[in-house]
């Protein structure tokens, strides 16, 4: 290829990334949000799609506080060690569950609002 070719090509391909990036920037909110609501329910029907990036897209649309919040929280109640941890959504609603053994060796399972981080249920478990 010669350098005018590969000049005229670098420049096609800037020339399109800015068109594209134009046409984004343009978009209102409500575009954008049915583009993001496209996105998660990509996430949910793409078994490729590894699920870490479905939970990022919701995070990142704010409709879900952080993992680490959460088990910043469930640790206020109950120092100790984590087992597991799983986001699920029940009811139109998106619950944390995490377990945990306390430093007494009791085993602990507590549901939290995934958005706003209230405890919804908490028991001791076997």
């Amino acid at each position: 290829m010669n350098i005018k070719a590969a000049i005229f090509s670098a420049i096609a391909v800037l020339g399109t990334l800015g068109l594209l990036w134009v046409g984004y920037q343009g978009m209102d909110s409500q575009q954008r949000e049915h583009e993001e609501d496209e996105e998660t329910e990509q996430a949910r029907e793409q078994p490729e799609m590894r699920e870490h990036d479905a939970v990022r897209a919701i995070k990142q649309r704010g409709d879900i506080l952080s993992l680490d919040q959460i088990l910043r929280d469930a640790r206020g109640q109950h120092t100790g060690r984590v087992l597991d941890s799983e986001l699920e959504q029940k009811d139109g609603r998106y619950v944390y569950e995490v377990e945990l053994v306390d430093d007494q060796g009791r085993v602990w399972e507590m549901k939290f609002d995934a958005r706003t981080g209230e405890v919804l249920r908490e028991k001791q478990g076997d």
